[in-house]
């Protein structure tokens, strides 16, 4: 039974050492690879030179679907832009019935600057509480 036990961890620290081992050299491997991918990628625009024939028809043809592209984009463009604007006009037509109707809730002007004021009111006298309270409790 100890014999069995110890086979068992021998075969486990060893394929702890492999995998610790094949993890390494694939880490330096990817390392090694990626590094020199960047210094190619570095030097590409001033050593790459690339010449490329195109004949007139072909040139033509690049430019036309050049220009469906373009225009198809545009096409997109505007129909967005067209239901971005239903969208605006069925909401202000929306908010416009609620005010129309005297629907939601609405505030006076008057009562919104009472509240307001009392609000700021009462922040400030709990800040200044609060001031008191550090000064008298903290620092004295």
């Amino acid at each position: 039974m100890k014999e069995k036990l110890k086979t068992v961890k021998v075969d486990s620290s060893l394929f702890i050492l492999h995998s610790s081992f094949s993890h390494r050299l694939g880490f330096a491997v990817r390392n090694l690879i990626n590094e020199h991918i960047d210094q190619v990628m570095e030097d590409a625009p001033t050593k790459l030179k690339v010449t490329v024939n195109v004949s007139d028809a072909d040139w033509q043809k690049m430019q036309e679907l050049h220009n469906q592209w373009m225009e198809q984009e545009k096409q997109a463009l505007e129909g967005h832009h067209r239901q971005q604007e239903e969208s605006w006009q069925k909401h202000s037509q929306r908010l416009m019935n609620i005010v129309k109707n005297n629907e939601g809730v609405w505030t006076s002007t008057k009562l919104f600057y009472v509240v307001g004021s009392l609000s700021l009111l009462s922040i400030i006298t709990i800040a200044i509480e609060i001031a008191f309270y550090v000064y008298f409790h903290w620092i004295q």
